[in-house]
């Protein structure tokens, strides 16, 4: 008798540079799927064309992506002293993320994982997060917004 596998949908909104989305595909490619049916939702807001083709091509690499193209172009700073975000781009992120969690819900995941393009992930991340046995289960992110401020925590 074979168990169903548990379904996870790893989904992210990606707006990234080709040499950093590149390290966090590959973590995904790395994640520990045995036992579970792994897909992927990433929405495309790059301007980078290298960094489109790098999920273009991880699409066709691996099973059940779905890939959608933003076709939104709005200006996101990043610079080596802080991110620059705006009511905008926080509330595009925001509707984004709510796209992603609707296609979990209307496809009956047994769980949702949201992930930022700029996180390398340990191969029992999904493992660790599952065996938690929480219905909503975080992680808080340290950061600097500029070198010389204090750490303070990253959420959504």
């Amino acid at each position: 008798m074979t168990s169903k596998k548990v379904r996870v949908l790893v989904g992210s909104p990606i707006y990234q540079k080709p040499h950093i989305l590149q390290k966090f595909l590959l973590s995904l490619k790395r994640l520990d799927a045995e036992g579970k049916e792994l897909a992927y939702f990433f929405i495309d807001d790059n301007e980078d064309e290298r960094s489109s083709q790098m999920l273009e091509d991880f699409s066709q690499e691996q099973n059940n992506v779905k890939l959608l193209v933003s076709n939104q172009s709005d200006v996101y700073v990043c610079n080596g002293t802080t991110h620059y975000w705006n009511e905008n781009l926080v509330w595009k992120v925001a509707d984004f993320k709510n796209m992603i969690i609707e296609h979990a819900i209307k496809e009956q995941y047994d769980y949702l994982f949201l992930i930022d393009s700029d996180l390398l992930l340990y191969p029992q991340t999904i493992n660790q997060l599952i065996s938690a046995n929480k219905d909503i289960t975080s992680n808080i992110f340290w950061t600097k917004w500029q070198p010389d401020a204090e750490e303070r925590p990253q959420v959504w």
